[in-house]
């Protein structure tokens, strides 16, 4: 019988973090077993050798392109047909128990689209760097618990507005009725936009603390690096345009203004901003007809998830 779980681990010239992320799922117990899937999205540094040579169990799924974390895990979800596909960096070391523990809390909730795990950073690992994702009332979604020391303060199994991709367990049955990733966001913000998805369509968003996960926080793309302000700025917008109701919207529109009109002495921060308008500009007739879909789509009002927005 095939396994359960797939455990999907997406892959970029990750080979000084690789191995260590997959001798760690090695450790693993799991009832009805798990098959590990490396997605690999052309790497140039010998990753793709090193899972050959030194882990001959896994799947390897090598891309021709870097497709993103939206793409790349797409790969890795229409290349396998488990019930449940858990996502995992390549930065990341799980606890004992960390599968069972994603299984089980699966398994309590028959409409958890989704079960996010509990963050730490690798280099301080009694500090949080993601318990469940929240998204505010200006719609910027932000990583609950980061930077708190763990003193159990979020020791309880809960309903939280969106996963984290980088170690969650995903449902095949709501990935089936809410779509994959949008891979126009190629990275960033593409979890909390299939999390509202599957919201509007009824299913719920659960956090598990007992799935631990050690994770070397932005080593691929690097933190505030243009790259990653360029794509997070524009994601965000893009995500609100397709899910939020309109007077949301108008109020993120409005933040953006104000933004970019503070950025108007920074000539590198301004620069960025005008990418991202003439971006959001040139995938305003896809994002308007992803908006139309998923809001007639919905099954449930938009108070079912307006009451976990959390103020700024």
């Amino acid at each position: 019988m095939e396994p359960e779980l797939a455990v999907l681990v997406l892959n970029f010239n990750g080979a000084s973090h690789l191995a260590a992320c997959l001798e760690a799922l090695e450790g693993q117990s799991v009832q009805g077993g798990f098959e590990v899937v490396v997605i690999d999205n052309a790497s140039t540094d010998g990753s793709v050798e090193l899972v050959r040579s030194r882990f001959p169990a896994a799947r390897l799924v090598a891309n021709s392109s870097n497709l993103g974390f939206a793409g790349g895990c797409n790969a890795g979800i229409r290349a396998t047909k488990h019930p449940y596909v858990v996502l995992l960096n390549n930065d990341t070391r799980v606890r004992p128990g960390f599968l069972a523990a994603l299984r089980a809390a699966a398994l309590s909730d028959e409409r958890a689209g989704a079960v996010t795990s509990k963050l730490v950073y690798a280099d301080r690992p009694n500090v949080i760097q993601n318990a469940g994702t929240l998204l505010h009332d200006d719609g910027a979604g932000t990583d609950r618990g980061e930077g708190e020391r763990d003193g159990g303060q979020y020791g309880l199994r809960e309903e939280v507005f969106a996963f984290c991709g980088a170690a969650a367990l995903l449902r095949r049955e709501a990935l089936d009725d809410c779509g994959l990733f949008d891979e126009r966001f190629y990275m960033y913000y593409e979890d909390t936009d299939l999390s509202w998805r599957m919201r509007l369509r009824g299913w719920r968003i659960v956090y598990e603390p007992a799935a631990v996960v050690e994770h070397v926080h932005a080593s691929t793309s690097g933190e505030w690096s243009d790259f990653f302000t360029f794509h997070v700025d524009r994601n965000r917008v893009l995500m609100l345009i397709k899910n939020a109701p309109s007077a949301m919207v108008a109020r993120a529109l409005r933040g953006a203004r104000r933004r970019a009109a503070s950025r108007a002495g920074h000539p590198v921060r301004a620069g960025i901003h005008g990418r991202v308008l003439r971006s959001l500009l040139r995938n305003l007739p896809y994002i308007t007809g992803q908006r139309l879909r998923t809001r007639l789509r919905r099954r449930v009002p938009d108070a079912d998830w307006e009451r976990l927005l959390s103020p700024r």
